[in-house]
């Protein structure tokens, strides 16, 4: 993407009302200023919507970005924490779980040889592609998808 994200700061909104607590963020991209709000993993576009100015291929990056900045200044993530178990130890088709939620909604799948298998549901069915790509590029890169060792 020759398009840089430039001036992010995000505030977190409305805190003293759980329920509704949101981060909103802002940034500039080729001269054009952008906000949002950011809750759940979900990112709610505030006029002008970077899909009307730069395309929908690059708004598609620019949310995997603001994901990444969202992440570099403590927001947590949108999913709920990866968690590992080792299924069918000591066997010879021995594999690691992952499990992980999204609003509320749980997903599982098996690591093996650096693949993820999904179970039912799959979170290509129900999440948007780069949310999914985000979620195995974490698992990939802690490490998640190497089988436990004592």
């Amino acid at each position: 993407m020759t398009s840089e994200i430039r001036g992010f700061e995000v505030e977190q909104i409305l805190s003293s009302h759980p329920v509704h607590q949101r981060h909103e963020f802002s940034f500039t991209v080729d001269d054009n200023e952008f906000k949002g709000h950011y809750h759940e993993g979900e990112i709610t576009w505030m006029h002008p919507y970077p899909k009307q100015i730069l395309g929908e291929d690059k708004e598609a990056i620019i949310e995997n970005k603001i994901r990444d900045l969202l992440g570099e200044h403590g927001v947590s993530q949108w999913f709920k924490d990866i968690e590992t178990a080792q299924a069918f130890e000591d066997r010879p088709h021995e594999r690691r779980q992952v499990t992980f939620k999204v609003q509320g909604q749980e997903f599982k799948g098996f690591v093996h040889n650096g693949e993820i298998h999904w179970f039912h549901p799959q979170p290509k069915q129900k999440l948007k592609e780069e949310q999914v790509d985000a979620i195995e590029k974490e698992i990939h890169e802690k490490g998640l998808d190497r089988p436990e060792r004592d």
